[in-house]
């Protein structure tokens, strides 16, 4: 093997050891762009709730979610906005999170999602945002409307 070639094959080595090195010590969730930071008109085109819906329901969700064991945990704001981009593109979870403003894993993706939903599914939540009529005058007043 000549000199020039074992040259090159270390300093490529030394390259990816460096990369390496570097992307472990990045943090590997976070918001890369504040959504907040966007118009009101783009935010709800991208989550299809006003933001001051959105905080309010980020709220609800940190009121009701279990004390994380790990460090690592996703804040309620990334869990929120990652599950709302879900519901409003019924894309795949992979786009999700590849998406600008959160860029974390499937996997990730899809814990969020399922955070949120059971949390949008608790009792004490959905009977206060959904409510369904007790009986056909109910029904026929609503439809009325």
């Amino acid at each position: 093997m000549d000199m020039a070639y074992r040259n090159a094959v270390q300093l490529h080595v030394a390259n990816q050891l460096e990369y390496f090195l570097e992307y472990n010590e990045r943090p590997r969730f976070q918001i890369n762009d504040d959504p907040f930071q966007l118009s009101e008109r783009q935010f709800v085109k991208l989550f299809r709730l006003k933001k001051d819906t959105t905080i309010r329901l980020i709220n609800i969700v940190e009121e009701h979610s279990a004390v994380p064991l790990r460090t690592s945990v996703l804040n309620a704001t990334v869990q929120v906005l990652t599950a709302l981009r879900f519901y409003a593109s019924g894309s795949y979870q992979n786009c999700v999170g590849s998406n600008v403003h959160m860029r974390i894993s499937q996997t990730s993706v899809s814990r969020c999602i399922h955070n949120v939903t059971n949390i949008l599914n608790l009792p004490e939540v959905f009977n206060t945002w959904v409510y369904f009529p007790n009986n056909i005058q109910e029904l026929q007043e609503i439809r009325n409307k």
